[in-house]
């Protein structure tokens, strides 16, 4: 069993800086996971949420990565909305959550 098939994923919605909110989907891998496993995992997960992005919304999507966090090591792709509205946020997390089912 490789590493890849560890992986766990999960979507969820926090809230940046400014206030807006931040939908996005984490990965997690278990502790001591190479480096280059989680950046080729989020990496790949950036590019499916590129692709998955409708061509109309103005999404921003970024990768922070969390290597060796308590017991697992992971990061998270996430959206910088547009408009930050609660539709806009609905629509953006209906997306990533049928990329991780």
């Amino acid at each position: 069993m490789d590493a890849t098939s560890q992986q766990a994923m999960m979507v969820g919605q926090r809230t940046a800086r400014d206030g807006a909110p931040q939908p996005y989907i984490e990965v997690r891998f278990p502790r001591g996971t190479s480096q280059r496993i989680l950046n080729a995992a989020l990496h790949r997960l950036y590019a499916n949420v590129e692709m998955a992005t409708p061509e109309k919304e103005r999404w921003n999507v970024h990768i922070e990565m969390r290597p060796d966090i308590l017991i697992y090591s992971g990061g998270c792709v996430y959206l910088e909305l547009a408009e930050g509205t609660p539709e806009e946020a609905e629509r953006a997390t209906a997306m990533l959550k049928d990329l991780v089912s």
